[in-house]
């Protein structure tokens, strides 16, 4: 202490409060060189086991980082001893941090005991171990090696129930990567082998990846399937999470087939479930379906849902499904006239660096929605095009239609309505019931009905006739007003958007609102009262930066008028 080489905490507020510690690390490095390793193993063992004395869950990791230092530092034969125990709270360790949503350090932890454990069923274990940990941290190529050296060693030993465990692992990386066909292959022949006498939990689990990932391919009939017998086995095993997530993949598949107050309901049940079972990662998942489903009805429900299954999954530490829900709170808040909450959204995407398999696809397209919108259609084109490719020909059905749709808002703003109306009608036909087609359907009508095409708009406003929900009929609302001003019928127009307006303000769509305002001006023409609206749309856009639709709203209205 005179010397300065150590000190003592005398924080208050730290808990190494009355700790001595060294000044700097180097004169730690220096002072731990001077001991042979023989003495540094004896000190990390003897360290090790007073701190397993104390029982203290919360120092698992360190007890495991004694151990591991123990020995490497020990004699071949002491090693040896030493390494079961290492291993041991390695496994204790990485389990722990998982559990606390730190998926990163488990693979760590769990990486560091498969270096002392070569072969046998316990290496198995943690290859599986590690390989869960880096699927939630979506390090997808790390996981998927581990699993699939857990898969060939279940196969060595002739286990099918412990192959179709480790299958359901690979389905859930193959998922993240975007190989649904794949995984779809991987996943039968794994429920195959297992067969209808197999071990029942192996056979729910496959059976609920399986209906997954039929959802996402879009072959929701399969799914429908496939999430029955999965629900029927979890309903047997008593597990509320594997009975939760199975309700989940049933929505899904319901949804998109058009059953979609079902669908709701089924949310919002598997929300109940997932919360009474205590699991953040099926919390964030009942959260993200109720979120995708509640659309129609409330937009403003929606995006509440996305960002708690957003803030859910990263205490969850499932990495991919955190990144999937920023991105739905970035595109939502888009389409609703949140445009900050967008903005900071794509943000914390940015920083934070949350891998995805499709890269930085979806934030790019959100990214080219908002240069559009503002006025820079140069940049949102280029965005789109970088994108196309990979989204528009995607495995995964939610990429195909999320570009469609985002394209077609994209080509409204920069006023190529057919464009938007072809690139709406894409996006519609990929997925006629599903989540990302009534936003389409809104964007294609309005790009009708501002080309003066009341049959396309006709057609737009028959296939939303399959949405229910009350924002999805201030869309239907608005769109009939539209055609009532096309063919001359102006005061049924009149109250028809006056009605619209109405509703859209209730449910706090600005976008939409000032959007719905702006049909008017542009339909009706300036009587009607259409100066009031004009005014309230041409704030709305200004507030918002909407460089485009102020400058047609101005060269409709007139900007004396609107300022009036």
């Amino acid at each position: 202490m005179r010397k300065e080489f150590l000190f003592v905490e005398t924080d208050p507020r730290s808990p190494q409060r009355g700790q001595h510690g060294f000044v700097q690390g180097i004169i730690a490095e220096v002072a731990a060189a001077t001991l042979s390793r023989h003495d540094r193993s004896a000190k990390h063992l003897a360290v090790a086991r007073h701190l397993e004395s104390l029982g203290d869950e919360e120092l698992t990791g360190l007890v495991a980082a004694h151990y591991v230092e123990a020995q490497r530092a020990a004699p071949v034969a002491e090693a040896a001893e030493l390494a079961a125990p290492a291993r041991g709270w390695l496994s204790r360790a990485g389990t722990r941090a998982l559990s606390l949503g730190s998926p990163e350090q488990a693979l760590d932890l769990f990486e560091q005991a498969l270096d002392l454990t070569r072969t046998g069923a316990e290496r198995a274990w943690l290859l599986e171990a590690a390989g869960e940990a880096a699927e939630r941290a979506a390090a997808y190529g790390e996981a998927l090696s581990h699993l699939e050296e857990a898969v060939a060693y279940h196969e060595t030993a002739g286990d099918v129930n412990a192959i179709g465990r480790a299958t359901a692992g690979v389905v859930r990386v193959l998922g993240g990567l975007g190989r649904h066909h794949e995984a779809i292959e991987r996943c039968e022949r794994a429920l195959e082998a297992v067969g209808d006498g197999g071990d029942e939990r192996v056979r729910a689990e496959l059976a609920c990846e399986l209906a997954g990932s039929y959802g996402l391919e879009g072959s929701c009939e399969s799914a429908l399937q496939w999430s029955e017998t999965a629900l029927s086995l979890a309903e047997k095993l008593d597990d509320i999470a594997l009975l939760a997530r199975s309700i989940g993949t049933k929505s899904y598949a319901l949804f998109n087939l058009g059953r979609h107050r079902e669908a709701v309901m089924l949310a919002r049940g598997q929300v109940a479930l997932a919360d009474a079972a205590g699991s953040l990662v099926e919390q964030a998942w009942a959260r993200s379906w109720l979120g995708l489903f509640a659309f129609g009805e409330d937009p403003r429900e929606s995006l509440s849902a996305f960002t708690e299954s957003a803030e859910l999954a990263r205490r969850a530490g499932d990495r991919r499904l955190e990144r999937f829900k920023l991105s739905d709170v970035a595109e939502l808040s888009i389409f609703v006239g949140a445009w900050s909450e967008a903005r900071a959204a794509m943000t914390e995407l940015r920083e934070r660096e949350i891998p995805l398999w499709e890269g930085e696809a979806f934030l790019n397209v959100h990214e080219a929605m908002l240069a559009a919108l503002t006025g820079d259609p140069v940049a949102a084109s280029g965005l789109l095009e970088e994108q196309r490719a990979g989204m528009a020909g995607s495995e995964f059905l939610a990429a195909r239609t999320t570009y469609f749709k985002c394209r077609s808002l994209v080509y409204l703003a920069a006023g190529d309505l057919e464009v938007a109306r072809r690139s709406a009608a894409e996006g519609v036909s990929a997925d006629p019931m599903g989540a990302d087609s009534p936003s389409a359907l809104s964007v294609q009508a309005r790009a009708c009905l501002w080309q003066r095409d009341a049959e396309g708009a006709r057609e737009a406003r028959s296939m939303m006739k399959g949405f229910g929900g009350r924002w999805m009929t201030a869309q239907r609302c608005t769109v009939e007003a539209g055609l009532a001003a096309l063919e001359g019928r102006e005061e049924e127009a009149a109250e028809g958007y006056r009605k619209a307006v109405e509703a859209l303000r209730a449910l706090d769509c600005t976008l939409d609102l000032a959007l719905c305002e702006l049909d008017l001006v542009l339909l009706l023409g300036p009587d009607h009262g259409s100066a009031t609206v004009a005014k309230e749309a041409r704030d709305i856009f200004t507030e918002l930066g909407a460089k485009p639709f102020l400058e047609r709203l101005n060269d409709a209205a007139g900007l004396e008028q609107v300022q009036d």
